[in-house]
Formats: C-alpha cells, structure tokens, sequence
C-alpha cells in the first residue's frame, strides 16, 4: 500500500527521503512531495550523513538504529529506508501533518 513518502510491503516499510546534510539541527523537517525531508548537521562524506539520517530517522519512529536500512540513494540525496511494520503509526501521524 502506498501512502504518500512510505509504502507498507509484507515484512516491512519503505520510506522515501529526501536527506539535507550539513544542516544547522538534526530534525524531520516534514514532507515535501512525495518525501521525507530529514536534516542533519554532519557533511554528505563517507556514508557519515547517511548513518546520521537512519539515527534521526530511527528516533523519530522510535525504533531501534539497527532496524532502519539503507536500501537505495546511498550517494544521493533522494534516499529509500527499510524500517520496521511497527512504524506505520507514526509514519501516519508524520503524513497527516503534510
């Protein structure tokens, strides 16, 4: 099923986002499009905003880091995530704030 920035699969939850690095907060900054826009403050070098955008992104569903994937974008700032089933609850808040 697709809801907007995430699609619900069998096992888990594909979440389309759009990353900001170098950014002045880590934070979500809502959605844009057909995307979640997350901040970070650290630069797009080295996989570093990468691994920060899963924490912020792991925070806000309140799911643990090792539960949220990269699967797509890993050198683009268009980026899709793997997270866990139980975090469609609070994905559906997120895009009811759209």
């Amino acid at each position: 099923m697709e809801y907007g920035f995430f699609s619900v699969r069998s096992t888990c939850v594909y979440v389309r986002i759009k990353a900001k690095p170098s950014a002045r907060d880590d934070s979500i900054l809502g959605v844009r499009g057909c995307e979640l826009l997350v901040a970070v403050r650290v630069p797009p070098e080295k996989g570093k905003a990468n691994a920060e955008v899963a924490r912020v992104l792991a925070e806000a569903l309140n799911v643990s880091r090792n539960e949220v994937v990269l699967k797509l974008g890993s050198a683009s700032a268009h980026k899709v995530y793997s997270v866990p089933l139980a975090a469609v609850a609070a994905l559906g808040k997120m895009a009811g704030e759209a």
